[in-house]
């Protein structure tokens, strides 16, 4: 047990559970007490938030990672500049291809923003391996999402734009916070480079983007495919089911970036990837029980059957779980390993594989809900495989070492 405690992902993955309890807790409280429109635009309205604040960095959170930058007031502007811009297009998206209110939109212009910004924190801090610090700012929205629902259960306001509020708030703490921390330590520091290469940063957030649309692409889709009450349906499984891959996407990618970079051996990157493996595809095998065994019960005790999960619904969350996960490992392998013009090749084929899972969203969206979840799946797992055939010869062992080395 000590061994397995002394795994980064395994430690990321408690602090992220923590935070996947918190959005699936937020998620059920407001399920229950929202009507099914009002709970379909708090799930919508979130997506749009966590993909654009997650966007707003336009890749300087990536090389902020990669390389020592200095956190100061150049790097702040030039972060807050980006950010804005990204926030900005997200909030003219919401308008004009959600039909959002004006007061939504601009909730939505700010956390993207300001979150953009914290998020360039986050990973400064986990350059540093400061895992703790930098977990605590990426997990952060969940977390308030959980006291927001508490909020609006407490004052027993079922509408959608309460919780959205109190999550803006949140982000703009969190940028704030984190920053003031990172300006007053920057003195001690010996990083005094601040230029950012925007070439690289746009890779990156390439990369990024077409993994983040992927994310969010059954919400983003399925408002344009299906009934209103299926996207609130999605928010229900994506509460029960989802959470769980998700917290083991985002422990793997968080970890294992940095370890590899600092791996000084192929040897050592194989064995890294082989035991991080194994221990994330034992939670997933458990995990994945555990949902089918849970999900009748959180219908008939918390949600009393206002919502119904089908084991073919839940069936389609865990393939397309699964389809995530693997792509954790290559695109934390190719985010840490690759050069640049690999890199370029991944995030082509990022994007063809967004492409991919868009005509599966359409095309499965005749069988219904699990239809378009099967076929933005498709798309997660072609993503896997391109990736890892390009970062498969940083993998390969020298001719010297015997084919049984780990």
């Amino acid at each position: 047990m000590r061994r397995l405690w002394s795994s980064p992902t395994l430690r990321s993955m408690v602090v992220y559970a923590a935070s996947g309890f918190g959005f699936a807790g937020a998620n059920l409280i407001l399920a229950r007490i929202l009507s099914t429109d009002e709970y379909a635009l708090f799930t919508l309205v979130i997506a749009l938030v966590n993909l654009g604040y997650s966007l707003a960095p336009a890749g300087v959170d990536g090389v902020v990672n990669r390389r020592h930058l200095e956190a100061g007031p150049q790097l702040l502007r030039r972060v807050a500049a980006a950010s804005s811009a990204v926030g900005l297009a997200m909030g003219l998206i919401g308008l004009l291809a959600y039909d959002l209110s004006p007061a939504m939109a601009a909730m939505l212009f700010v956390s993207s923003a300001v979150g953009g910004v914290m998020m360039v924190a986050a990973a400064k801090f986990q350059s540093e391996h400061r895992f703790g610090v930098s977990l605590a700012l990426l997990q952060s929205p969940n977390i308030v999402l959980l006291l927001a629902a508490g909020a609006a259960f407490v004052v027993h306001l079922p509408r959608a734009w309460l919780p959205v509020l109190i999550s803006t708030i949140g982000f703009i703490a969190a940028a704030w916070w984190s920053w003031a921390v990172l300006l007053a330590e920057r003195h001690g520091k010996p990083h005094r480079e601040s230029d950012i290469k925007w070439g690289e940063a746009f890779a990156l957030a390439g990369l990024a983007a077409s993994g983040l649309l992927l994310v969010q692409l059954e919400r983003l889709v399925l408002p344009h495919l299906l009934p209103l009450s299926d996207l609130a349906l999605y928010g229900v499984l994506g509460a029960i089911a989802g959470s769980l891959f998700r917290v083991l996407q985002m422990g793997v990618g968080f970890s294992l970036l940095p370890r590899l970079r600092a791996a000084a051996s192929v040897i050592e990157r194989r064995r890294l990837i082989a035991h991080e493996a194994k221990l994330v595809g034992a939670i997933a095998c458990l995990g994945s029980a555990g949902i089918f065994l849970v999900t009748p019960w959180i219908e008939r005790s918390i949600l009393h059957g206002k919502y119904h999960l089908p084991a073919s619904l839940v069936l389609a969350a865990v393939f397309s779980g699964v389809a995530k996960i693997s792509n954790a490992f290559t695109k934390g392998v190719a985010t840490a390993l690759v050069d640049p013009r690999e890199l370029s090749i991944v995030n082509v084929a990022g994007w063809v594989s967004v492409g991919i899972a868009l005509v599966g969203a359409f095309a499965g969206a005749r069988w219904g809900l699990a239809g378009v979840i099967y076929g933005v799946g498709l798309g997660w797992f072609l993503r896997a495989v391109i990736s890892f055939g390009v970062v498969v010869r940083h993998l390969r062992l020298p001719a010297s070492v015997p084919a049984t080395a780990p």
